[in-house]
């Protein structure tokens, strides 16, 4: 039997544009269940990693805190710069329902001890050593800043080293400390 031409032609480009459509469709669409970038509003990424010292980190146990993510590497300059300022509040805060997860992106325990050790820190270090949770916070330089209030959603994000000033400085380390402190003392009920 013989197909003209056209028709074959006219079949194959049906055919095509069927194939490219159903492609664009499922290259557009998020896969069921995977994950999205943090954003505020929305319940903060979970962040289950190996702590510095010993044993698993877990973000979903922290209900009722306030956690105060940072996400650093030893050789980065700004994120040196922001370490003193971040163990000062986390010192500050001790007997609070805070917690400060400093999260190294894709270094080993060794090196994080070592760095902590040089600059006299005793931060609550995680390893990110895939980093999967950079990624699902949607970090792409370091250092980066999140709140997360005691419901476990993201109340602030600074992607970028945090900024000189006082309190009235959005970014400052002081205006962190400050949004950290009202949340504790809102009960977040906000």
């Amino acid at each position: 039997m013989h197909i003209p031409r056209p028709v074959v032609i006219g079949g194959l480009g049906v055919a095509f544009v069927a194939a490219a459509a159903a492609v664009r469709f499922t290259l557009l669409q998020p896969a069921e269940g995977a994950p999205t970038i943090a954003r505020p509003g929305a319940p903060a990424p979970q962040i289950s990693l190996p702590v510095v010292g010993g044993g698993t980190s877990n973000l979903a146990a922290e209900h009722g805190k306030v956690v105060l993510v940072n996400f650093w590497a030893t050789w980065c300059e700004p994120c040196k710069a922001e370490m003193p300022g971040l163990q000062q509040l986390a010192n500050e805060l001790h007997d609070r329902p805070f917690m400060l997860y400093s999260v190294d992106l894709q270094e080993d325990a060794a090196q994080v001890e070592t760095f902590q050790h040089d600059f006299g820190l005793s931060l609550y270090a995680l390893l990110d050593q895939d980093g999967d949770i950079t990624r699902a916070y949607g970090v792409r330089a370091l250092p980066a800043t999140f709140v997360i209030d005691q419901r476990g959603v993201l109340r602030q994000q600074r992607l970028g080293p945090l900024l000189p000033g006082d309190a009235a400085t959005t970014w400052s380390e002081a205006w962190v400390a400050a949004q950290v402190r009202s949340l504790l003392a809102s009960g977040s009920s906000g």
